[in-house]
């Protein structure tokens, strides 16, 4: 039953927006296959990483710890989180020809 779970969570799983080129669905998916012939063992290891799966993706320490606004916007740059959060999202841009040359005039 754990392993049903298990690989549930797994397709659950969101992708990292912040480090695009690492896989972590991935590497549990390996692992799932190796739990599945018996290569690593531990039910109750499993169970526990089942148990704190489960909690991440249900959010369960966010809503448990809120973040309040004076926080989340400080009061010298109350968007600096907004738009940390729309440039992760977006990806890495590849900077323009004038920024570019800017770089390497000011190296």
């Amino acid at each position: 039953m754990s392993l049903k779970r298990y690989a549930s969570l797994i397709e659950a799983w969101p992708k990292d927006a912040l480090r695009r080129q690492l896989d972590f669905k991935a590497l549990l998916k390996d692992d799932l296959v190796a739990r599945q012939s018996g290569e690593t063992g531990g039910i109750l290891r499993l169970e526990l990483q089942v148990k704190s799966m489960e909690e991440l993706l249900d959010n369960k320490y966010k809503k448990m710890y809120p973040i309040s606004d004076k926080l989340m916007k400080p009061a010298g740059k109350p968007d600096y989180y907004e738009l940390l959060t729309k440039e992760i999202e977006n990806g890495p841009v590849e900077p323009t020809f004038w920024q570019k040359v800017k770089i390497f005039v000011s190296n």
